[in-house]
C-alpha cells in the first residue's frame, strides 16, 4: 500500500531542491574549482559502488536487504547538502572531540531537517537504514569513491604533500570496514576493480547539454544519481508502495548510461532523426559493455549488473517507466538552468515541452504524482520565459 504520506508532491519537491544543492555543492575545493567534482557526481559513484560491493558481499554468502539502499541514498544526499557540505569527515570528527559531542548528533540533525522539509513519515522512511549492515557497506563505498577522486586529482596535491596525507586518511577510515567482502579489493588502487570504478567516474567529464549556454553544469554522472531516485518514486507509485520493484527501477537508473563510458552521449534527436541509427546506437552499446564490462568482471557481478541494465530483454517492462523517469531527470535539468539565471528557449522547447509531448500522446508514461514534479517544472520554465519575451 502506498504512503501518500510518504509520497506526495511536496516530499518530490524538496527531494529536487536537494537535487540542485547537490549539482552546485562543489567537493575538493581546497585544491580546485571544477563543478565537475560536485556531490551530485558524487552520490552517483557511491551508488554504483555500493550495489557492487553488496552484489559481493551477498555471493560471500551474507544476506543483504537491497530494499535499503535506496532510503539510504536518499538520505545521504540530504545529510550533504543540509548537514555535512564539503567539511571533510576528519575536521568534524576533531571538532567532535573538542566539543565532547557524538557523531549521532548528526543523524539526528539530518532526520531533523528532512522532517522541517517534508513531514515525519517520509523521514523516518529514509531514515531505516540507519545503524544496518547496508548502512556500512554504503559508507564503505563512499570512501572508496572518494579515493576515486583523489586518484584523479592526485596531480594537484602531490606537489604539496596534501595527497600522502588524505589517501593515509582514507585507508585509515578504510579499516573499520574490512571485514566486509571486497573492500580490500575494491580500495586497491592497482586492482582491476578500482580501475574500473575510475572509468566509470570520467562520466563526470560529459556534459548533457554541452551545445546549449548552461548556467549549471549537468554531468551524465550526476544524472545517473537523478534518474535513479525519480525512477524509485516512480516505482513507488505506480506498482503502489513494492520497495522491491522500486529498488530494482532505483538500480536500473544508477546504470542506465554506464555504456556511456565508452561510447559518449549521442544526443536523442540525432538518434531518432537517421532511420536506423537508434538501433545501430544500442547494439553498439551492448558491444562495447561487453567487451569493457561484462568480460571483466567475476560471473557473478556480471549477473547482477546485467539484471538492473536496460538493454537486458528481461526488463523491457520497465521501459517506458525508466525512459519517463530519464526525461524526468532532464526536466530537473532544465529547471536547474532557468532557477540559475540561463533564458535559453532550448530548456523549455523542445526541452521540457517536448517530454510534455512525449506524455500527451501516450508514448511516455508518468503516474499522478509524479507527473505533478513534470507540471511543476513545465509551469515554471514557462513563466520564466513568458517574463523574458521581448
Amino acid at each position: 500500500m502506498l504512503n501518500k504520506e510518504i509520497l506526495n508532491f511536496e516530499n518530490l519537491k524538496a527531494v529536487n531542491e536537494a537535487f540542485k544543492r547537490l549539482n552546485i555543492l562543489r567537493r575538493w575545493t581546497s585544491v580546485t574549482t571544477d563543478d565537475k567534482y560536485n556531490e551530485l557526481a558524487k552520490q552517483a559513484l557511491n551508488c554504483i559502488t555500493a550495489y557492487m560491493l553488496a552484489s559481493v558481499s551477498e555471493a560471500n554468502g551474507n544476506i543483504v536487504n537491497w530494499e535499503r539502499f535506496p532510503k539510504i541514498a536518499i538520505y545521504r544526499a540530504f545529510q550533504k547538502v543540509y548537514v555535512y557540505f564539503d567539511t571533510g569527515e576528519h575536521i568534524i570528527d576533531e571538532i567532535c572531540r573538542i566539543g565532547q559531542i557524538n557523531k549521532d548528533a548528526f543523524n539526528k540533525a539530518t532526520t531533523e531537517i528532512i522532517q522541517e522539509l517534508t513531514n515525519e513519515d517520509f523521514s523516518d522512511f529514509l531514515s531505516e537504514g540507519i545503524g544496518t549492515n547496508e548502512m556500512r557497506i554504503y559508507r564503505a563505498a563512499t570512501k572508496i569513491a572518494t579515493l576515486v577522486e583523489l586518484e584523479e586529482n592526485s596531480s594537484l596535491m602531490k606537489n604539496t604533500g596534501e595527497y600522502r596525507d588524505k589517501f593515509s586518511e582514507i585507508q585509515h577510515s578504510l579499516e573499520k570496514f574490512s571485514d566486509i567482502p571486497g573492500v580490500a579489493e575494491f580500495s586497491d588502487p592497482s586492482g582491476d576493480f578500482f580501475k574500473l570504478l575510475l572509468k566509470i567516474s570520467k562520466l563526470r567529464n560529459q556534459n548533457r547539454w554541452a551545445v546549449q549556454p548552461y548556467t549549471v553544469n549537468c554531468s551524465v554522472l550526476g544524472h545517473l544519481f537523478d534518474t535513479g531516485v525519480l525512477a524509485y518514486f516512480i516505482g513507488l507509485e505506480h506498482f503502489e508502495g513494492e520497495e522491491k520493484i522500486a529498488t530494482k527501477m532505483f538500480f536500473m537508473g544508477i546504470f542506465h548510461d554506464l555504456a556511456e563510458v565508452w561510447t559518449s552521449d549521442v544526443p536523442s534527436p540525432i538518434k531518432d532523426r537517421i532511420p536506423g541509427f537508434r538501433a545501430a546506437t544500442e547494439k553498439y552499446e551492448d558491444l562495447m559493455l561487453e567487451r569493457n564490462l561484462y568480460s571483466k568482471v567475476p560471473d557473478f557481478l556480471e549477473k547482477a549488473i546485467r539484471s538492473v541494465m536496460f538493454e537486458e530483454e528481461a526488463n523491457s517492462s520497465y521501459y517506458k517507466l525508466m525512459k519517463a523517469a530519464d526525461y524526468l531527470s532532464a526536466d530537473s535539468e532544465c529547471w536547474r538552468q532557468y532557477v540559475a539565471g540561463s533564458r535559453d528557449l532550448y530548456f523549455l522547447s523542445p526541452g521540457i515541452m517536448g517530454y510534455d509531448d512525449k506524455l500527451t500522446n501516450g508514448n511516455l508514461f508518468l503516474p499522478p504524482i509524479c507527473k505533478s514534479l513534470h507540471d511543476y517544472f513545465l509551469k515554471y520554465s514557462q513563466k520564466v520565459m513568458q517574463q523574458f519575451e521581448i
